[in-house]
């Protein structure tokens, strides 16, 4: 069996958890009344976009605690970019009281909805036990996942953390992340019928 425990080096390597705050734009209008209407209307990619205005100061005087609040309600309609930069927050305590918790929460929330830097974050989590029982198995699934999707530090981590597993572990996390992907695909396909019932088989 290789060894469980990852190097002083590595483990700072696989410390470093995406602290960035999403801030691509939705494609809702740059016009800040027009995006605060449908913002309070409760269009979620809107609120998402306002949350960065207040974050960033854009147009309107900066502002931590309404930028979560914003955030806040995309996040609770599943924006999952919005998710991620709620838990970010949490973690760090800027605009709303620090409470790991909750940033817990809403990273596995977006990860649950293919949130690659969530995944790659949680995967830390579970490595370390930041928060979270110490899990190899979960820790390599949301590797994989994150890898999948894109994320190339999740990729390199993923390379050397499975070196300190046992075949055993490894294969029960390739299963777990196959499972994973099989469930989305048909939550995927169930929300496109649903979304578009004409295209349903007869």
């Amino acid at each position: 069996m290789k060894s469980p425990l990852l190097p002083g080096f590595v483990l700072s390597f696989l410390l470093m958890a995406s602290a960035a705050l999403a801030q691509e734009p939705s494609g809702v209008s740059s016009d800040l009344g027009a995006q605060r209407a449908a913002a309070e209307a409760g269009d979620s990619a809107a609120q998402f976009d306002l949350g960065n205005r207040y974050l960033a100061g854009d147009g309107v005087i900066a502002d931590n605690f309404e930028a979560a609040r914003w955030f806040q309600k995309a996040a609770e309609q599943d924006n999952n970019n919005a998710q991620y930069n709620l838990a970010i927050m949490y973690m760090q305590g800027t605009g709303v009281i620090a409470d790991f918790s909750q940033a817990l929460h809403w990273f596995h929330r977006a990860a649950e909805l293919g949130d690659v830097p969530s995944q790659f974050t949680l995967a830390t989590f579970y490595m370390n036990g930041r928060g979270v029982p110490q899990d190899p198995v979960q820790a390599h699934m949301w590797f994989t996942l994150a890898a999948s999707g894109g994320h190339r530090a999740a990729a390199a981590n993923l390379v050397l953390y499975q070196e300190m597993m046992s075949d055993e572990q490894i294969a029960e996390a390739q299963q777990a992340a196959t499972a994973w992907i099989d469930n989305f695909n048909r939550n995927l396909a169930t929300d496109a019928a649903v979304a578009n019932p004409a295209a349903r088989a007869p």
